[in-house]
């Protein structure tokens, strides 16, 4: 067992949250003293961002997503297709609560970090690939979130130019195809190839019944996920996967924001469990054992901490 097989084996959530408990939830406090990762996303503006590896994507529509991952993986038609779940920080245009959060970063910084996120993991699919496609899903508004950052950063084509930019340079924007939930943005140069298909996931019927808390059943959006996908496999096959919600909660935490690469889930939505769902922890690390190798190699869109061995012990 490697130090990521090991890693969220022993994490408890714990049984009950407030709004008191965000600042000191389990999986961040266990996050802290653990993460593999320890990496730093950076904007133009010089605005950081931490780069970490999950335990608990809590119970809504991400763990859903995740565990809707996890289920997609074990299909024959879907093997050796990488999958995985990267939580987004908010920022001050995700709502109202956000705007008045002084430790969360302008849109602007926020989408140039996830670019970066998005850069490390494409440019490690892209090792040995002649023409990978990777699929980006994200989520649209809900209660609280009234613009949902992850669906800001794949529906704008400069915020994908950007990633690409990072991930392979050289590459350059070749076509768009309209797809019906989104789009598909190819790239070519120096004889190299690479494909970014997005996606975004409607929470409810209409924006207004998603901001007052009126959703889908969570296999209603899992058949939508479904549909999507399907359309982008049909013109071009997937080589990876990769969702990205909004981590809300970070609105009334006080720490500077992050991204986190989501190693398990539980994989319901509050009380509500669709069709993959569990009360166990379901064990996903490819797109982790991704980012890790990242970090092995040294180079790339992120900067990383030093080895656990030669940083200080956490608080």
């Amino acid at each position: 067992m490697d130090d990521l097989d090991a890693y969220g084996r022993d994490y408890v959530p714990q049984a009950a949250a407030s709004v008191a408990d965000h600042a000191i939830r389990s999986g961040d406090r266990y996050v802290g003293q653990r993460d593999l990762l320890r990496a730093i996303a950076v904007a133009d503006s010089g605005a950081e961002a931490d780069v970490q590896l999950g335990v608990d994507p809590g119970t809504f529509y991400c763990a859903d997503q995740l565990a809707n991952l996890i289920a997609l993986a074990g299909e024959p038609a879907f093997a050796g297709v990488l999958t995985g779940f990267i939580h987004v920080p908010p920022d001050r245009s995700t709502g109202a609560l956000a705007a008045a959060a002084t430790h969360l970063l302008p849109r602007s910084d926020n989408l140039q970090q996830c670019a970066r996120v998005v850069a490390a993991a494409a440019r490690e699919l892209s090792e040995g690939t002649s023409c990978p496609t990777v699929v980006l899903t994200a989520f649209g508004p809900f209660a609280g979130v009234v613009d949902n950052p992850t669906a800001a950063f794949v529906a704008d084509p400069a915020n994908l130019d950007r990633a690409v930019r990072l991930a392979v340079p050289g590459l350059v924007p070749a076509s768009r195809v309209p797809l019906a939930a989104g789009a598909l943005h190819r790239y070519v140069g120096d004889g190299r190839e690479l494909a970014l298909a997005t996606a975004v996931l409607p929470l409810a019927a209409t924006s207004a019944d998603a901001l007052a808390g009126r959703y889908f059943d969570p296999d209603t959006t899992a058949d939508n996920f479904r549909r999507a996908l399907t359309e982008i496999a049909a013109v071009q096959p997937p080589r990876a996967i990769v969702s990205l919600g909004v981590d809300s909660g970070q609105v009334l935490r006080p720490a500077r924001p992050a991204f986190r690469v989501e190693t398990q889930t539980r994989g319901f939505h509050g009380a509500t469990r669709g069709r993959t769902a569990s009360d166990a922890f379901q064990r996903h690390l490819e797109l982790a054992r991704l980012f890790l190798r990242a970090r092995t190699r040294g180079d790339g869109p992120l900067r990383f901490r030093p080895d656990l061995a030669a940083a200080p012990s956490p608080v």
